[in-house]
Order: structure tokens, then C-alpha cells, then sequence
């Protein structure tokens, strides 16, 4: 069984990566609040290194009982290497106080970063599943517009999820816009995507490539394609008109409709 013993509070240091980087300091007030009445109830759980001994889990703990005016706190040194202590680090946080995904994301890297381990490895290490070590990996990786809305709650990590679908900057900041301002939810957000990336698809192919689709102008520079009527339209003559994915989708089936009623209204041909 471990053996518990109290360690001054000046002899201990916080760890070079705190999971935990956005710490509400009223939690840690009520926290210090209840340990000036009954005390550290949960001992912290530390390490030797050349560096001194370095707390694994309990760094909430720690600055809670400095603010309470403790001089010493019940510890557990554990003979850890630098990467069994983020696992360990990493299991006491989310059982804990729950990481929030972007801080899960940021863990998750440097695990791979420091201790060179896979996506695999991780995922077995932690118990979750290989995608959702990817998803969050690739949410602290991608930029500070999503991650900060994930962050402050301005949106979900099922939101931000569809979001990173999206490779164009400038399209996934528009469509995260819309997220806040219009309160979108992941159905009508992934509709929105689906609409973006399903004209992506289907945007021009670069000369270089051969295609298919042949046009009725000779120079695809000065001239385009009407999407309601198909014929081919000087540039210099057309008119943009900008919708969102849902309006669009919803004037392109109303063209439709209108099409195929003129053609079931063509008279046939007497043979």
C-alpha cells in the first residue's frame, strides 16, 4: 500500500505542462474554502526529479491549499518516468475535473511530441477511441478561431468537428460565424459543410488535367455557365448574388422543379 506522507508546500513544483490551462479561480477558491474546514482530503500524487519533486496530479489541489495558508499537504511519491506520469496525469485530470476538449487535444500532442508515441498508443493508454485521439489532436492543431470558440463554449466540439471538414480558412471561419451569430445546430452546420464540399468537388479542373465536361464557349476566362438556364454568359455580364447553403440549395430545387414542368408540358411530336 502507498505510503502517505506530508510535504512542504515549498518543496514542491507544478509540472512543466498543466492540462489544465483555463482553471475557473472561483473553483479554486471554493475549493480552498472547503480545505480550511476539513483539510486535503486526497493526497497529491508526485514524482522525483532532477529537477525536485514535481506534482503529478493534484495541481488544482496545490494552489488551493497555498490560498487556504497551508504549510504542508498529504503526498504519494510515485516512481514514474516522464511518460507514465502524463498517463497517470492525464487519467486523475479527467476523472477529476473534466479536460475540455481543446486542453484533451493540446494533452494529447504532447504525448506524441514528447514521448513519440501513436495515435495507438495513446488510445489504449487512455481508453478512448483512435478517431476521437485524432479529432482532438487535430482541433489543437488547427487554429486559434476554432479552438478559442471550443474553448470559451461559443460553440461544441461537435460543432467544431463538422468545422474541421473544411479545409478553406476563409469558408470554415465564415461557416463558424454563421455557428454563433445564427445558433446552428450540427444537423443544419453538417448541411451547410456537405453544401460546401459537394461544390468543391465539382468547381472547375485545372487544364493541366483532362475533363469531361465540354462548354458551349471557346474561352472559359470570359465566360460562365448560368446555373438556371445553362447558357454561357459573358463574365463581364454576370450578376453574383451571395445565399447561404440552405437558400441556395433550396432556389436550385425550386429551378429544377420549374424545368422539368416545362418539359412535361412539351407537346410530343406527331410521328
Amino acid at each position: 500500500m502507498a505510503q502517505i506522507e506530508y510535504i512542504n508546500l515549498a518543496d514542491l513544483n507544478l509540472p512543466q505542462f498543466q492540462a489544465h490551462t483555463n482553471i475557473n479561480p472561483e473553483h479554486i477558491k471554493e475549493i480552498s474554502e472547503s480545505i480550511k474546514s476539513i483539510g486535503v482530503l486526497e493526497p497529491l500524487l508526485i514524482r522525483d526529479t532532477d529537477h525536485g519533486l514535481e506534482i503529478v496530479a493534484g495541481c488544482v489541489r496545490y494552489k488551493a491549499s497555498m490560498l487556504a495558508g497551508l504549510k504542508a499537504v498529504p503526498c504519494i511519491n510515485m516512481s514514474l518516468d516522464p511518460k507514465a506520469a502524463e498517463i497517470v496525469k492525464l487519467h486523475e485530470n479527467i476523472k477529476r475535473i473534466p479536460l475540455d476538449h481543446v486542453d484533451q487535444g493540446f494533452t494529447f500532442l504532447t504525448m506524441m511530441k514528447e514521448f513519440n508515441m501513436t495515435e495507438q498508443q495513446i488510445s489504449e493508454s487512455v481508453g478512448k477511441s483512435i478517431a476521437y485521439i485524432s479529432q482532438h489532436i487535430s482541433l489543437a492543431l488547427l487554429d486559434n478561431e476554432i479552438t478559442q470558440a471550443v474553448k470559451e463554449n461559443r460553440i461544441s466540439f461537435s460543432q467544431a468537428r463538422e468545422l474541421m471538414r473544411v479545409d478553406n480558412k476563409t469558408e470554415r471561419n465564415r461557416l463558424l460565424q454563421y455557428c454563433e451569430n445564427e445558433g446552428a445546430t450540427v444537423r443544419v452546420l453538417k448541411n451547410w459543410v456537405e453544401d460546401y464540399l459537394r461544390e468543391s468537388s465539382t468547381s472547375p479542373i485545372p487544364e493541366s488535367q483532362p475533363t469531361e465536361q465540354i462548354y458551349d464557349y471557346n474561352d472559359p476566362q470570359t465566360a460562365r455557365l448560368c446555373e438556371a438556364c445553362g447558357k454561357s454568359v459573358e463574365i463581364s455580364k454576370i450578376r453574383q448574388v451571395f445565399y447561404c447553403p440552405e437558400c441556395h440549395k433550396s432556389i436550385g430545387d425550386a429551378i429544377s422543379d420549374e424545368k422539368n414542368k416545362l418539359s412535361s408540358n412539351i407537346p410530343e411530336k406527331d410521328s
